[in-house]
């Protein structure tokens, strides 16, 4: 009766021992598991933090490495008012955007797309208007080539560098300029007149072949904007053909009624030369 006691003792205290160990087991496994996930956790966090200041760096680089001092325009009137890129693409020539300050102000012109180089753009600062207050002006090329310079100007306020409304080129020829091209066997005539006033005819030879010519002159593929004796002067070529212009369309903005508006309109006939062409290159 003892040694059967004694077996069924022993086979009781197995299966005890059995037990605990299994509940041990499984307990470090969960936790071992715990570790892992907790480590994963970890390390994961850490890549993120890690691409966040990767990513945090070459955003600071690339703020500080976006323009050179070479890419800044200072308004000669005043060191204070200034325009820069706000970045640049290919090898520098090419302004994605632009930043006008002035006085303290800054303002960003994302639309605004120009050329950099030896055609970057310029930046004033005058009384336009004559209302004791000078405001923005800031010129700049779009692009240029064979024949082609497309010249922009924008006016800002000087308080709120808002840009200011201004006239387009289309709305002042057809206000103010009628024209009319006649295609002989060999000449061209190009007859002009501004505000009723007829200028100056132009007599052109015809070139060779079948060039196109248009029945009137078009504006807007040579324009020139400068800021001459505080004011700012657009000068914008009459194309008669693809590439080959007659003369000259001059002009000043006025503010009037709100608006800056194109005033004191004058035709200038040119000869337009190869060279003149290739000056655009």
């Amino acid at each position: 009766m003892k040694t059967w006691t004694g077996i069924l003792l022993m086979i009781i205290l197995a299966v005890a021992t059995l037990s605990v160990t299994s509940t041990a087991k499984t307990t470090n496994e969960s936790q071992q598991q715990l570790n892992i996930d907790e480590s994963s956790s970890q390390a994961v966090a850490a890549e993120a933090s890690h691409i966040d200041r990767m990513n945090d760096a070459v955003s600071s680089n690339k703020e500080m490495t976006q323009f050179q001092a070479d890419d800044v325009s200072v308004a000669p009137e005043n060191k204070d008012v200034r325009v820069y890129p706000v970045s640049i693409e290919g090898s520098g020539y090419i302004y994605n955007g632009l930043v006008v300050e002035a006085n303290g102000k800054k303002r960003e012109f994302s639309d605004w797309r120009a050329e950099g180089g030896s055609y970057k753009p310029e930046v004033h600062e005058l009384d336009l208007n004559g209302d004791g207050k000078k405001e923005i002006v800031v010129l700049y090329s779009e692009g240029h080539g064979t024949g082609i310079y497309l010249g922009q100007a924008h006016i800002l306020d000087p308080v709120s560098l808002e840009v200011m409304k201004m006239q387009a080129l289309d709305e002042i020829v057809n206000e103010h300029v009628e024209s009319r091209v006649t295609i002989g066997s060999d000449q061209i005539n190009i007859d002009i007149t501004v505000d009723g006033v007829p200028a100056e005819s132009s007599h052109v030879e015809k070139g060779a072949g079948d060039s196109l010519y248009n029945d009137k002159l078009q504006f807007g593929r040579v324009t020139y904007h400068s800021v001459e004796n505080g004011k700012l002067v657009v000068s914008t070529s009459g194309a008669y053909g693809e590439g080959v212009y007659a003369g000259d369309l001059t002009f000043s903005y006025v503010y009037e009624n709100g608006e800056w508006r194109a005033n004191d309109l004058k035709y200038n006939t040119e000869v337009y030369e190869e060279e003149y062409y290739e000056s655009f290159d």
